[in-house]
């Protein structure tokens, strides 16, 4: 009834007066990508000199018109809705450059993390309320609507063009019409899709996006600015989308969007409609299309718009007052941080952490202190907002934080058709106080692999910030389990089965935003049994080899990529010395020749290199490179297998790391490859890498089992490949890849999988 009373308002109010200049109000309906659309529409309409004096929006239309109201050209939002930076935020990706090393956690196969809280004395599960990570956006909108909203001081009315954009009030179900305050946040809370983005809070009110309520917001334009004209685009309506059982997507999208009439009457105005019913919610990657869509609506009823609308634009005046806005734009410096939603250890520890190096810090170095706030394991979000202060010409930052929920649990591994399958679980508790502490336990089991580790890690901030980190790690490596195929017989009969104890304890400091120096010391118990000879029985006990050792180490370490395990973006660099000294021990077993127990004490240092990069060569092909080398003056130990089990192992690719590949071990070698990676789609590639092995010298093993080494150097090498597809779901990759290894019977071995196959530290 209240739409209809302001209808008929209007058509009263809509009267052209003589001799009065017509105002025209431009009505941007929300529509996920399908409002790119808008985009073409302002473009058709400055082409033509049509007026554009008002402007409301609704959710992606809130994102456009905001963008004109701030001053921005379509030129200008098309270059910015192609770029890197908006495909970020729209998924929540942080680019690998701005990922804060230091601050990671290891990696872990987890598929799926769950927070738990304390209420009512019980520890009870925290859903998730968004799938895509919020970080990005937050920063991006901040980013471009900041230095506008100090320019208009806060008033939407002052801005390039006077802006309204429509959010939801989910407590009441209720509209909220923003008129003022943060343009930012403003427009980030209309279009802010319920399961999506993580809903914000603005003046104590929860609010999601507009399109619940109110996804056409012409009424709006009525109450707030009274134009004598009104033109509507409207790519919006549902009415044609009826959604099937199977499609998840669209049955959220017609429960969410409330179904408004997106036509302005005839006699208060013109409605463009696109049709736009192929375009997904979410597919923002079709902007040409999209756009030219608008566009080509638009000026389907232009003729029509310019027979009722007599006033025309000046295209350079235009152009002056848009130079004349964005010349008044500050540039976004920052002085005065303001914390709120955590109390005063808290605030004090993320003041901190931006504060460190100096008292003014433009735009980009706060991306990298934001960032690295955002990697710490305690920090859940930090809505960031930019307070123009006229008196210093800086700005201070509000941030509100919400930090993470003291207890998160994942569940995930790795699970294929061969008997390599992996279960894992895995419990962080975090202490968020004046010394931030995360406690840390995880569980890996299966029949190839199983680990437990149990470990803890302290935060200090100061001006150069550390942790202490102390872990207890057992690992046990059944190789003997591991090899088993699908379509091709192994005829390596093998049994070899390790088991690692290990205590470490490391001090570790950043070093840039993507590296970190650690330096420790580690108490180790290596336990291998294996056979030397093939004909061994069930009844036969195996060889075992001891190695009791210490390990102090200085690890520099680099590492930056887009996925945990098959990545197409990033790179990796790591540096590492140790000095091992320690004892080995040798109990022969029943097909052992010798029965005499043996023992030796070994001390050497060791020399680790590993790089690995990607490059985007083309739209269609990315190229990796991979390298390693290794570099000991560790003597031999007792006999050929136990030599072999002591070496370093290069096993590049997932396959390589379940596999005993003696060939593929040595102290001194160095090894490295090419990747070629062809883009499918945003989540799938075909992948295919090969890779060359060279050891310094052959090891040989000679009569009784006795290692010793060919002189002659560089006499032996190996190769190995992988290739097939590869596909990264929301909870892991699934994969389909054929390996090669040139020393092996069979040479060919396929793998499909799903999961990620990763180790605890001190896995070899």
């Amino acid at each position: 009834m209240k739409k209809i009373y302001y209808l008929i308002l209007l058509c009263f109010y809509m009267i052209p007066i003589p001799g009065v200049a017509q105002k025209v109000g431009l009505v941007l309906s929300g529509g996920g990508a399908r409002g790119l659309a808008h985009i073409g529409v302002i473009k058709a309409l400055e082409e033509n000199n049509i007026p554009i004096d008002y402007i409301t929006g609704t959710s992606m239309g809130a994102i456009i018109g905001g963008l004109y109201a701030a001053g921005y050209s379509t030129d200008e939002m098309e270059t910015l809705i192609k770029s890197e930076n908006f495909k970020n935020w729209s998924t929540g990706k942080i680019p690998p450059k701005y990922v804060y090393f230091f601050k990671q956690l290891d990696e872990n196969p987890s598929f799926i993390d769950l927070d738990f809280a304390r209420k009512e004395d019980k520890m009870q599960l925290a859903l998730p309320t968004n799938l895509v990570p919020s970080g990005q956006m937050d920063f991006g909108f901040m980013e471009l609507f900041g230095a506008a909203n100090a320019v208009a001081e806060n008033d939407f009315n002052k801005l390039f063009v006077p802006f309204r954009c429509v959010a939801t009030d989910i407590y009441h179900g209720e509209p909220v019409v923003f008129k003022s305050g943060d343009l930012g946040s403003s427009i980030r809370a209309s279009m802010t899709f319920p399961f999506y983005f993580k809903p914000i809070e603005i003046d104590s009110v929860l609010l999601f996006d507009g399109g619940l309520v109110n996804n056409f917001p012409c009424d709006v334009m009525y109450d707030d600015f009274s134009p004598d004209f009104m033109i509507g685009s409207s790519v919006g309506g549902l009415k044609d989308k009826k959604p099937k059982k199977d499609d998840i997507k669209l049955q959220i999208e017609n429960m969410m969007v409330r179904k408004n009439n997106y036509y302005i009457p005839d006699s208060l105005g013109i409605t463009i409609k696109s049709s736009l019913d192929h375009i997904a919610l979410f597919e923002f990657e079709r902007l040409s299309e999209v756009e030219k869509i608008g566009y080509e609506s638009a000026m389907a009823q232009m003729e029509a718009i310019k027979a009722r609308i007599k006033r025309r634009a000046n295209p350079e005046k235009l152009k002056i007052r848009r130079r004349e806005f964005a010349s008044k734009k500050p540039v976004l410096n920052f002085n005065n941080i303001q914390v709120s939603g955590v109390d005063g250890s808290q605030r004090h520890y993320i003041i901190q952490s931006i504060r460190h190096n100096s008292k003014v810090f433009n735009l980009e170095e706060l991306r990298k202190e934001y960032f690295k706030i955002l990697a710490d394991d305690k920090i859940k979000s930090l809505m960031p907002t930019a307070d123009y202060n006229k008196e210093s010409g800086l700005f201070d930052l509000q941030l509100k934080a919400e930090q993470k929920k003291p207890l998160a649990v994942g569940v995930g591994g790795y699970f294929s058709l061969t008997d390599v399958n992996q279960g894992y679980i895995g419990v962080d508790y975090r202490l968020f106080n004046n010394l931030p502490i995360t406690i840390q336990s995880n569980l890996h089991i299966g029949k190839f692999y199983t680990s437990f580790m149990a470990g803890s890690r302290f935060n200090f901030t100061s001006r150069q910030p550390f942790s202490l980190e102390l872990y207890f790690i057992k690992n046990r490596t059944d190789y003997f389990s591991g090899p088993t195929q699908l379509f091709f017989e192994n005829n390596l009969s093998h049994y070899v089965i390790r088991n690692d104890d290990n205590i470490q304890l490391n001090l570790c400091f950043p070093s840039k935003t993507t590296s970190k120096w650690e330096t420790g010391i580690d108490f180790l118990n290596q336990s291998d049994d294996y056979y030397q000879k093939s004909d061994f029985t069930k009844t036969d006990t195996p060889d075992r080899t001891t190695f009791t050792a210490g390990n102090v180490h200085l690890r520099l370490e680099s590492k930056a990529f887009n996925k945990k395990q098959y990545p197409t973006e990033g790179k990796m660099f790591k540096f590492e010395t140790s000095y091992i000294f320690g004892t080995e021990k040798e109990d022969p077993g029943s097909t052992n020749i010798s029965k005499v127990n043996y023992h030796k004490v070994h001390d050497y240092l060791q020399l680790n290199l590993s790089y690995e990069r990607y490059f985007k060569t083309a739209k269609w092909l990315i190229i990796g490179v991979e390298g390693e080398s290794h570099f000991s003056n560790k003597g031999l130990f007792h006999n050929y297998t136990s030599t072999i089990l002591a070496s370093e192992s290069f096993s590049p690719t997932v396959n390589s790391s379940i596999r005993y590949l003696p060939y593929l071990r040595s102290d001194n070698f160095v090894a490295g490859g090419l990747k070629a990676i062809i883009p499918i789609t945003s989540a799938t590639h075909l992948r295919f890498e090969g890779y060359y092995f060279q050891p310094f010298k052959e090891l040989l093993n000679g009569i009784d089992n006795i290692p010793n080494y060919r002189i002659k150097l560089f006499t032996k090498n190996a190769y190995l490949g992988s290739g097939g597809f590869v596909y990264h779901s929301r909870f892991g990759p699934a994969s389909l890849l054929l390996n090669y290894y040139s020393g092996s019977d069979p040479k060919f071995y396929l793998q499909f999988s799903f999961g990620y196959l990763l180790y605890n530290r001190g896995h070899r």
